[in-house]
């Protein structure tokens, strides 16, 4: 047994006024209002009579006459049209003919008999003849479509965007043409659950975005892996960031240590903060290259070195801390920064 279509459901968010059809008394009536209480919700409706009064009419959430939810409908969107289903079309719907060879998005019904419509981004595959694409069309027939379903809907939105260079915007059904980023540059990007501030690497050739970092800011978790890209179909804003976005995910990079070098478009370890060193701090020193690595505290700076305990002269002298305590007896050569 065909379910019942709530049209109460269908109705709520039309606008008061919204013409619709009286199969019973075979008049026009107008949307009023919908009512709901502990037992019933009534969809109530006003037309004008023939001595200039208004007559309230009710009707079941089902579209019957109130009172007889189980009754036959006698409420439609208009005499020549009569499915709610076609009635309920938004804009930015896609929709299909019977033998699925034509696609068009639905922009609104052309008048209150919702026998046409019109719509954007018309697509007919005929066959072996040339294919057929409008931008723009109008008087299509309500008739001969249907609602596309989720998948196949998102494949042409897709296809759309493919051949026009831009991201749909199915409220205003405009070709939005996307900013082209540099690498290096800062993004603020959002998806249905998540924000992110990311530095921009590459885009892939379907428009999947690559990143050199990372900053999920809704869960405050930073990669800097560069394995995990945002999905184009997962964006929902995208955009330069703001100097106050990019401060937050500098910050997380610095609280791990790390720095972005724009020069060099690579995420780096922190260089330690060598500030002016003091008497008896504690230093990593050596004299030459080939020599190895030892502590010693700091005396104080010559113009050709540095003087340590027992007027000890060295070439080279860090401060000692975590970032340089692995150097200790090694003859590696520092990385970090300065010294």
């Amino acid at each position: 047994m065909e379910s019942k279509i709530n049209i109460a459901e269908i109705l709520k968010d039309k606008p008061k006024g919204t013409k619709l059809y009286d199969l019973l008394y075979n008049v026009d009536v107008e949307l009023d209002k919908i009512s709901t209480t502990d037992t019933e919700t009534v969809v109530w409706c006003t037309n004008e009579t023939d001595n200039n009064t208004t007559c309230h009419r009710g009707y079941s959430e089902f579209g019957t006459e109130r009172g007889y939810p189980d009754g036959l409908q006698i409420l439609f969107p208009s005499k020549k049209m009569r499915d709610w289903a076609k009635f309920s079309w938004k804009k930015g719907d896609v929709l299909v003919n019977e033998d699925g060879s034509v696609h068009i998005i639905f922009e609104e019904f052309e008048d209150d008999s919702y026998t046409m419509f019109s719509g954007k981004y018309y697509y007919s595959k005929d066959g072996k003849k040339a294919d057929s694409y409008f931008r723009e069309c109008d008087d299509v027939v309500t008739e001969e479509f249907t609602l596309e379903t989720e998948d196949a809907a998102q494949t042409y939105i897709s296809a759309i965007e493919e051949r026009l260079g831009g991201k749909l915007n199915l409220k205003s059904l405009e070709i939005e043409k996307q900013q082209e980023f540099k690498d290096g540059d800062v993004l603020f990007v959002k998806c249905n659950d998540s924000a992110f501030i990311e530095i921009f690497e590459y885009s892939k050739k379907n428009g999947d975005l690559c990143d050199h970092a990372s900053l999920d800011i809704t869960n405050q978790i930073l990669d800097i892996s560069g394995k995990y890209g945002i999905g184009k179909d997962e964006i929902t804003e995208l955009r330069l960031a703001t100097e106050a976005e990019k401060q937050q995910l500098f910050s997380a990079l610095e609280k791990e240590g790390k720095s972005w070098d724009s020069d060099k478009k690579a995420i780096i370890d922190l260089k330690p903060k060598f500030d002016e060193l003091k008497p008896f701090d504690k230093v990593v020193v050596r004299c030459s290259e080939a020599d190895r690595w030892s502590i010693d505290f700091f005396s104080y700076k010559v113009h050709n070195g540095y003087i340590c305990t027992g007027d000890a002269w060295f070439g080279y002298c860090l401060p000692y801390n975590d970032e340089t305590a692995h150097l200790l007896g090694t003859t590696d050569e520092w990385k970090g920064g300065e010294g």
